[in-house]
């Protein structure tokens, strides 16, 4: 019956782009919803028509282009921004832990070293006095 509908009244047809895949569809601009054929999401026909007219606009003659950087752009920048930030932080703070772990291993190298330098000393002084290195 829906066919018979379809060939008695002539549908006007508008090229459309679906708002959850992106697919190109043809939609009826007197609906006010329809159904993507290829994802199955419900859409509305306007805001479809909408899509497909400014993903095909074209600018013949601009003088001056202003970018909107408001609303999904400017979030999308600022979370990058932030991530950037916290990225630098957390390899300045990697870097400081290194510094300071650097700086343990060296302190604890030279007190070994200067506790056997001492013990050497020590034996070699009495080596000496007992007259064992002559």
């Amino acid at each position: 019956m829906s066919s018979e509908i379809h060939s008695e009244e002539k549908t006007n047809l508008v090229p459309a782009v679906c708002t959850q895949c992106g697919a190109a569809l043809e939609v009826d601009p007197s609906q006010e919803a329809a159904v993507c054929k290829y994802c199955g999401t419900a859409f509305i026909v306007e805001k479809a028509i909408h899509n497909y007219n400014i993903q095909h606009a074209t600018i013949e003659h601009a003088d001056n282009v202003t970018v909107d950087m408001s609303g999904t752009v400017k979030s999308v920048l600022n979370y990058m921004g932030e991530q950037s930030k916290e990225r630098r932080a957390f390899r300045r703070e990697e870097r400081r832990e290194e510094r300071e772990h650097e700086k343990v291993f060296v302190g604890t190298f030279f007190k070994y070293f200067a506790i056997l330098s001492g013990v050497s000393m020590v034996i070699w002084l009495i080596g000496q006095a007992l007259g064992l290195f002559s």
